[in-house]
């Protein structure tokens, strides 16, 4: 790819949008305020913005929010789910865990379904795909003219032991499309176990609409506004790490709806590699919630998630999210203990320094304790005020027997405590030493934690980006094109005569199916289907077993997956069973074409009016650490230079962030213009 095109990460939140533009020389950074009601809208005005200078061609990496907040507000389509007979309740009757083990009145998750539309059609298939009743649509003309007049926008296709034979499915599809968008679980999720394929594939067709919508506005604006056709210049992220075409995005939205987390960890990847950092435990904290990560030289992957209750069975990076963020509000509970979240008091009313509210948050707690000056707080377009964080904290302080100061630093404890717990939870049970990791901070409130976590977790080093407030805008530069396809295979043993029989009679055929989804979305991405790079990876368990792991596959040489399975078991579950049988439950196959990546050191910022300069800044302030006040210098981060020291304790400010650094730590500016920080 040339050069002279530029190529644009635009990474879409709730307040602002964040822009990295590379052009081969430089990348530039500028962020926007976000316009919630037309997301499009502040997306045109930023690449306006950075294309002004140069009219060269324009690629567009996008990551967009706009199906997440659809499902987490429940805003989506009306949907209606068409299954077998005998599974009309499959969505509500879930998998019965209990998210709350000791309530003795446990609330279920809402579904987002309404049983009204789920209705059964005649037909069944047996667990290896062989046809055991025909497919009858004699009742599907009245149930679309029903459906048509309730106002149904998409329709769910999702039935029984579709993923060994999508004929039935297939050809509901064909019935349906020209009068609904269509989610086929045979397309969407072509997985064993019916519960989340349907979860996968209703959540699917619930967001498809608004997709859709959202992309067709967006290139007929970039169409309009730039005077070329934008089709093949945008590219969106996908939740597992990578990027893909319009046109798959529209036809399969549910892999965006974790996409913002996947760049940031893309992101951190990234700076981690350029750095020397290639073990990085990652913590990305925003004012409603933190996502933490681990990367062991490659992110994490799992196979399975979950948003508003209801499973997402798609390949993607692993992610933990927590309700603990900037604005999470801390209270007292019925037996008069101190909790923190998972409330958030949001950007509207806010933490009670915004004048606003009187619940004392997270961010309350950082003002008291002198960790956030007003001057630069919110890219200095927020007026924050002490005396309104002090009142709030008061009256919680009297009922902890505490003073303001101490209750305070109380709710940064707690909110710590969650957090480091996330981070052994993806890091120590999972077989993995915190101490062997750098911890990386992102996001606008991550900095103001990093070197208390990293204390908590025996962490000897950590990092901080340059410019961490943006952070996943710059990893949807480091991102390529990547597809995934899966094949479930029913319960083959993985050795012996049996797999040799197998590996003879099919698996060439399913390989080739494998190639062939793989090149086609790689080929609709804009990319050589030719020169992308193809692995194939296999689900194992020991028979018996409910969970699999995925591991390296080579049909050739099935024992060195099975070595990998034992290694990886003993590191994640603390035990292996060499002589126990292994079974193949599930083919994938991994496609990546790699893309052009930023080089450049140089940076020029492209920041709003108010924002570039901000306001004149004291030198020192005063900070409570530790049960203590003390007294620290007040720093600008673009004034500390590649290889200079930085005093601790400190306040390093800039304008997407402001980063607290405790004593006990040497810390300097590396090549990059990274902070990064050893323990003494």
């Amino acid at each position: 790819m040339a050069y002279s095109e530029w190529r644009v990460g635009v990474d879409t939140g709730g307040t602002f949008t964040d822009f990295i533009a590379w052009s081969g020389q430089q990348l530039s950074l500028l962020k926007v305020p976000s316009t919630p009601a037309a997301p499009e809208q502040a997306v045109l005005q930023g690449l306006a913005h950075l294309t002004q200078s140069n009219p060269s061609p324009l690629m567009l990496l996008h990551g967009t929010t706009v199906g997440t907040n659809a499902i987490l507000e429940r805003k989506g389509a009306r949907v209606a789910f068409l299954t077998t007979a005998g599974f009309r309740d499959l969505l509500f009757l879930a998998r019965q865990t209990r998210r709350e083990l000791y309530s003795l009145c446990p609330q279920p998750t809402p579904c987002l379904a309404e049983r009204a539309l789920c209705v059964e059609v005649p037909e069944r298939l047996a667990s290896d795909g062989m046809v055991l009743q025909p497919l009858d649509t004699s009742g599907l003309p009245r149930l679309i003219r029903r459906w048509k007049r309730d106002g149904v926008e998409a329709v769910v296709v999702c039935l029984l032991f579709s993923y060994a034979n999508p004929v039935h499915e297939r050809r509901l599809g064909e019935l349906l499309s020209p009068h609904f968008s269509v989610s086929l679980s045979s397309e969407v999720a072509p997985e064993f176990r019916e519960y989340e394929r349907a979860s996968t594939t209703f959540l699917n067709a619930y967001v498809m609409p608004i997709l859709t919508r959202y992309l067709d506005a967006l290139q007929a604006r970039l169409q309009q506004v730039f005077k070329r056709t934008a089709t093949a210049s945008i590219l969106l992220s996908h939740s597992n790490g990578g990027l893909m075409g319009c046109y798959r995005a529209s036809k399969l939205p549910i892999s965006t709806v974790l996409s913002g987390p996947a760049a940031g960890v893309m992101g951190a990847w990234a700076v981690g590699r350029q750095s020397g950092h290639p073990r990085l435990l990652t913590f990305d904290m925003g004012g409603t919630s933190t996502d933490v990560a681990l990367i062991d030289r490659e992110p994490a992957r799992v196979g399975l998630s979950e948003i508003a209750g209801m499973p997402i069975r798609l390949p993607q990076l692993e992610v933990h999210t927590i309700g603990a963020g900037g604005g999470s509000i801390a209270s007292l509970d019925t037996a008069g203990s101190l909790r923190v979240g998972p409330q958030s008091a949001g950007a509207d009313p806010g933490p009670a320094a915004y004048g606003k509210s009187d619940q004392p948050t997270v961010t309350d707690a950082h003002v008291v304790l002198g960790h956030l000056l007003p001057e630069t707080f919110g890219f200095g377009q927020i007026a924050l005020q002490p005396e309104c964080a002090w009142r709030a904290l008061e009256a919680l302080a009297r009922a902890l027997g505490l003073s303001v100061p101490e209750a305070a630093e109380a709710i940064l404890e707690q909110a710590r405590a969650r957090m480091a717990k996330a981070l052994r939870l993806v890091s120590a049970a999972r077989g993995y030493d915190p101490a062997e990791f750098t911890l990386l901070a992102f996001g606008g409130a991550g900095p103001l934690h990093i070197t208390a976590l990293a204390r908590l977790l025996g962490v000897k080093r950590w990092l901080l980006p340059r410019y961490p407030g943006i952070l996943s805008a710059y990893g949807l530069l480091w991102m390529d094109v990547v597809h995934e396809a899966v094949r479930t295979v029913p319960g083959m043993p993985l050795l012996g005569d049996e797999w040799q029989k197998a590996n003879r009679n099919g698996y060439d055929r399913l390989l080739m199916e494998l190639h062939q989804e793989c090149a086609q979305a790689i080929q609709e991405a804009g990319a050589a289907p030719e020169e992308a790079s193809y692995s194939l990876y296999a689900d194992l368990r020991y028979r018996g077993q409910s969970y699999e792991i995925t591991v390296p596959f080579d049909p050739a040489q099935p024992h060195r997956a099975a070595e990998r399975f034992h290694h990886q078991h003993e590191r994640q579950y603390g035990f292996t069973m060499p002589e126990h049988p292994l079974e193949l439950v599930n083919l994938r196959m991994r496609a990546v074409a790699l893309q052009p990546k930023p080089v450049s050191r140089e940076w020029a910022s492209n920041i709003p009016d108010g924002v570039s300069n901000l306001k004149a800044l004291p030198t020192t302030t005063r900070l409570y650490l530790s049960g203590e006040w003390m007294e620290a210098p007040v720093l600008r981060r673009e004034e500390l230079l590649p290889r200079s020291s930085v005093p601790v304790p400190a306040l390093i400010v800039q304008p997407d962030t402001t980063l607290l650094i405790e004593p006990g730590w040497q810390v300097e500016v590396d090549a990059q213009g990274n902070l990064v920080g050893q323990k003494c």
